[in-house]
């Protein structure tokens, strides 16, 4: 059952990520989004532990489910409500981008955050195992501000783009983020041990 839980989210992230890579709508690098990388994280992760039964490092597991969760509620929340109509879809969208926006950031991150739960987890320090996820989407959003600094690239996401707000305005969104990741880490982390304690109930 596991196995196919992971199989399954491995394939839904890898689709998402096809498409988002062959749409024609979205002229950004797909390789320039977060969600991107935290569904590339998730397919390697998955993967791994489908196919070798490997186990993979908490550290990793944990990076990967809380890097789709909130990519999908940021989407869900903030990006897609501030869009021209509020939804998930635009009239100018073609169907790869709909799909991968679908597989991206809907569906990928329930299942691979049910991988996670179904799993067994080390619950010792949950607070600090939370803040440790949040190293990866910092050094991504670093890397971001490089990139765009020496005019390679931008950062695709409005509220974390000095170009179109004031740094203060960004310390504060980054802030903020940074708050969120913590928060979803420590509440999958908690989610794991209400499952822990479900199976270790006798029936």
């Amino acid at each position: 059952m596991k196995r196919t839980l992971r199989v399954t989210a491995a394939l839904v992230l890898a689709v998402g990520t096809i498409c988002q890579f062959v749409q024609h709508t979205d002229r950004t690098p797909p390789l320039a989004y977060f969600t991107v990388w935290s569904a590339l994280l998730g397919v390697v992760t998955l993967a791994i532990r489908a196919v070798r039964s490997t186990a993979v490092p908490q550290a990793i597991r944990g990076a990967a489910a809380v890097g789709s969760a909130v990519s999908g509620l940021v989407y869900a929340a903030v990006i897609a409500p501030a869009t021209s109509d509020g939804s998930w879809f635009q009239p100018g969208d073609d169907q790869w981008v709909r799909t991968a926006n679908v597989l991206l950031h809907g569906v990928g991150p329930v299942l691979i955050i049910l991988d996670f739960v179904a799993t067994r987890a080390v619950l010792r320090r949950p607070w600090r195992q939370a803040a440790s996820w949040c190293g990866w989407p910092l050094g991504y959003l670093a890397t971001m501000l490089v990139l765009q600094a020496a005019g390679v690239s931008s950062v695709p996401y409005s509220f974390l783009d000095t170009a179109h707000n004031t740094v203060g305005a960004v310390a504060v969104a980054v802030i903020v983020l940074t708050g969120v990741f913590v928060v979803v880490g420590r509440f999958l982390l908690a989610l794991a041990a209400l499952a822990a304690r479900g199976r270790a109930r006798p029936v």
